[in-house]
């Protein structure tokens, strides 16, 4: 069990050593190039979607708070409010199955955290809070996969309008 906790911490200090580091890239549901919306609703779009983020970083922070007390409501509060969240429009910010399989990887770990909690174990709670934020930090690293494709595909598309422009 202590092997668990002390694993459990370690990795949760290194996931909040980068928190507020760096700004967040923020994927988006619409295409930007089919959107009729300008910078200034983009970037409120972005702020929004980084506020849901952080909500859902909260709701994190409320298991980790309940393992580290052994406050089982706790861990169930958060967990809940986890699934919740994972199933509202914000959510949504890559569409296709493979974001459609790690939204429910994400929801199937939060209710183990749920079940293992329910049933006060703690070991088992901790293990299952370990893989819900694993598939978080899957998941993030595949949508900037998507957000640095997208921004080399818009880079290109750029340049090829710049030089066109150069050869009138």
């Amino acid at each position: 069990m202590h092997k668990t906790l002390y694993l459990l911490i370690c990795c949760s200090l290194f996931l909040g050593l980068g928190a507020g580091h760096e700004e967040p890239q923020v994927a988006h549901a619409v295409d930007p190039a089919k959107s009729k919306s300008n910078s200034l609703n983009d970037a409120n779009g972005e702020k929004k979607l980084s506020k849901f983020m952080r909500e859902k970083l909260t709701s994190s922070q409320l298991v980790l708070e309940g393992l580290m007390t052994e406050d089982f409501d706790l861990m169930q509060k958060g967990a809940k409010k986890m699934i919740q969240m994972s199933n509202a429009t914000e959510w949504q910010v890559i569409e296709g199955p493979i974001f459609a399989r790690q939204s429910e990887e994400f929801r199937s770990a939060a209710k183990q955290v749920i079940k293992f909690a329910k049933a006060k174990n703690i070991d088992g709670a901790s293990l299952s809070y370990l893989h819900l934020t694993m598939t978080c930090i899957s998941c993030h690293k595949k949508v900037n996969k998507v957000l640095i494709s997208e921004s080399g595909r818009k880079l290109q598309l750029n340049f090829a309008a710049l030089k066109k422009g150069h050869t009138k």
